[in-house]
């Protein structure tokens, strides 16, 4: 037996369409407002603002918006961790905290250098006395007549010694020396001219190293103008 043929479906009766209606939204805010009859949505629908609400007139409360909240917090966050970062970079790194040392700030003074002038190093022993020899200049290409050297006992910043430089014609110059520093090896002066000497005489303020060699002392004098001289000298008195 042959199936009968399915009955035709009966086309749904014509109805206009009509616009659809709008949905009030909360002032303030682009979430539609809850009318009265409604449904809960079908599914979870996560909103970027929070809002506080607070009764008012008219029923109407003050929404705060979450990002502005999180744009104040972050903006007071950055301003304590910037002060961290500020006072931590200042020179020591002072910073007042009561709570955590009783109010005291932490000093930032370093060792004192004795090279820096007016410490307690003073000559020691070894170099103190008068010293004599024989003086070349120019990498020891060229002699310069005779160094007679004087040390006394002196501190950092204080005149130390002279100089009496006699050439090989038997002129005269003069230098005063000033400590400088002291250290295991060697003492470090600051030489100049004394007043007084000749026109030809170098005037300029040099560096002079004396370091003990044996029983001796090593001149040695970073002078550019006087040719750098060097000298070995031995203690005369």
């Amino acid at each position: 037996a042959s199936t009968p043929p399915p009955a035709p479906l009966s086309a749904p009766p014509s109805t206009p369409l009509s616009a659809p209606t709008p949905i009030p939204t909360a002032p303030g805010t682009g979430v539609p407002a809850p009318r009265e009859g409604d449904r809960p949505p079908g599914r979870l629908s996560v909103s970027v603002a929070a809002t506080s609400t607070r009764a008012g007139e008219g029923g109407r409360g003050r929404r705060l918006s979450c990002t502005v909240a999180l744009a104040v917090a972050g903006a007071m966050a950055a301003v304590t961790v910037g002060s961290v970062l500020v006072f931590d970079l200042l020179p020591g790194g002072e910073r007042g905290d009561s709570a955590g040392d009783g109010g005291r700030t932490p000093s930032a003074t370093a060792p004192s250098d004795p090279g820096a002038g007016g410490g307690a190093e003073s000559v020691p022993d070894r170099y103190v006395g008068t010293w004599e020899g024989q003086a070349v200049a120019v990498e020891g290409n060229l002699p310069l007549g005779t160094f007679r050297l004087t040390v006394r006992e002196a501190a950092v910043g204080e005149q130390v010694g002279t100089l009496r430089h006699t050439d090989l014609f038997g002129g005269t110059c003069d230098d005063v020396l000033t400590l400088k520093k002291v250290t295991e090896k060697e003492i470090v002066t600051g030489a100049v001219g004394a007043e007084g000497n000749r026109k030809v005489c170098n005037q300029a303020l040099h560096t002079v190293r004396l370091t003990p060699v044996g029983d001796d002392l090593r001149y040695a004098s970073d002078s550019e103008d006087s040719g750098r001289p060097r000298a070995r000298l031995s203690k005369v008195e």
